[in-house]
């Protein structure tokens, strides 16, 4: 039986968010992203849906233990990840990305200031990750599961080898993560995404 349905789009990386822990967890989530079930922009907006399904920890809900931090020295780093990621990954990568894919017009000064505040993040990711294989602990955590599933746009439309090259422990992370089983399933195989972008030149 499904833990619950999540109404979403193709693609979208907010949902990845969702669906990787839920593998990890073995929790079934049924999955709506097309008309007559869920249409973007008109399904999402009407008095019903909204009541129903107000903001909510979804990937909090499906995970398993370990995920939120084995520990509360873990579970608060890992919220401070989980914080980061939307607080200072979304805007520079929204501002980069989303005027190659059409969703905003194209401002030369906001994509360049965007694109150093992508290259600041990524330095701070590879000096945390030099010595370590996740962001917390040992293993994967909703810390990494969210900051891969932000990273995916900029992975997947604008991060040139050149621009990534100075980041080798993030790609290094970002690789890993990605390849796991259970990304790999959320993300799908033929998603578009193999992680080979990802490589920087050696």
């Amino acid at each position: 039986m499904a833990a619950g349905t999540l109404y979403t789009y193709p693609e979208n990386w907010r949902a990845f968010k969702a669906l990787i822990p839920a593998q990890y967890s073995g929790a079934q989530v049924r999955v709506l992203s097309a008309p007559p079930h869920f249409h973007f922009g008109q399904t999402n907006c009407t008095p019903e849906f909204l009541r129903k399904f107000p903001a909510t920890p979804l990937p909090y809900y499906v995970s398993n233990e370990a995920l939120p931090g084995s520990t509360p020295e873990a579970a608060a780093q890992v919220v401070q990840w989980v914080s980061f990621a939307d607080s200072d990954i979304v805007p520079p990568a929204s501002t980069w990305v989303f005027p190659t894919l059409g969703i905003l017009h194209h401002n030369k000064q906001a994509t360049e200031n965007a694109k150093e505040e992508v290259r600041r993040i990524l330095g701070l990711l590879d000096a945390h990750l030099k010595t370590r294989t996740f962001l917390v602990g040992e293993r994967v955590t909703l810390a990494d599961i969210t900051v891969v599933c932000t990273l995916l746009c900029l992975y997947k439309q604008v991060l040139e080898p050149a621009f990534r090259q100075a980041s080798p422990n993030t790609n290094r992370w970002f690789l890993t993560c990605i390849n796991l089983p259970p990304f790999r399933a959320a993300l799908g195989e033929d998603e578009g995404f193999t992680g080979r972008e990802a490589e920087a030149p050696g």
